[in-house]
């Protein structure tokens, strides 16, 4: 080997030692992104205070539902017309058009 090829070969790897860390970072990120983002509005659903366990809300302004378990990744209703529980992950919530 020459010397330019090892110079190089030193060069590459210290750049991936010093950021191939970040690289690493960036692509987990990118692959569990969706994950990362319906925990992250989950928990801002689960501690935010607009709606509690127990309350009645319409669903679409027509379903009249209760809100039986609040959870990290999805909140369960329980829908009175049909007499049966309802399952909607909370990334969902806003296009739901909840009414209290």
């Amino acid at each position: 080997m020459d010397s330019a090829q090892i110079h190089i070969e030193r060069i590459i790897s210290t750049i991936f030692g010093e950021v191939g860390w970040i690289i690493f970072a960036a692509i987990i990120a990118l692959t569990f992104k969706n994950t990362i983002q319906r925990v992250v509005e989950g928990i801002m659903f689960f501690f935010g205070g607009d709606y509690k366990i127990d309350d009645i809300v319409y669903i679409n302004g027509s379903k009249k539902a209760r809100i039986t378990r609040k959870g990290l990744t999805k909140t369960t209703f329980y829908v009175y017309d049909t007499k049966r529980k309802l399952i909607i992950r909370n990334d969902k919530l806003p296009h739901l058009m909840l009414e209290k």
